[in-house]
């Protein structure tokens, strides 16, 4: 067979095997997210914030925050990197560990932070503290501005909307 024919072949073959085969997902591509027990174990070895996302999966706005915010490169190059990020269903009764030891349900935790709307952010540093709530819908360049506020450790020394004024956070 000669080269611009096996060439052909093989872009077809290419383009046949990317239409019938999953998508690859590479370790960058998406949010590494974690349940909270698991998320906690890594903790211990790998200290960083804490993101808690509250959801519900036929919420709207939970919906648009997966297709729009969520599959940011930028903003998941810098959650996997800074943060721990948990995913917990408001109306959940999967149990897993809680920061105190104890296996609590997801609707417990929600419950416990008196989550009754949804999308809903809590961030949290790495002995466990609350720093911040975010609660509602957040576009992509906001809600990365409040991460790096917090995984760069600036939310200590100044607040927000001096951090977001900074030229060096455009």
């Amino acid at each position: 067979m000669e080269p611009k024919r096996l060439l052909t072949a093989f872009l077809l073959l290419l383009c046949i095997l990317t239409l019938i085969s999953p998508p690859f997902a590479f370790a960058s591509d998406k949010i590494h997210w974690e349940s909270l027990g698991a998320a906690i174990k890594h903790n211990k070895t790998n200290k960083k914030y804490f993101l808690l996302h509250f959801y519900y999966p036929t919420c709207a706005y939970c919906i648009r925050m997966d297709k729009h915010v969520f599959t940011d490169k930028n903003f998941i190059s810098y959650i996997n990197k800074h943060f721990h990020p948990v995913m917990v269903d408001i109306y959940s009764n999967k149990t897993t560990e809680y920061f105190n030891g104890k296996r609590m349900s997801d609707s417990q935790i929600a419950a416990l932070f008196h989550v009754t709307g949804v999308p809903h952010d809590i961030f949290f540093d790495p002995s466990y503290k609350k720093i911040f709530v975010l609660p509602g819908y957040w576009n992509v360049k906001d809600f990365l501005l409040v991460a790096k506020w917090i995984g760069s450790g600036k939310y200590k020394v100044e607040t927000l909307r001096k951090f977001a004024a900074s030229p060096s956070n455009e």
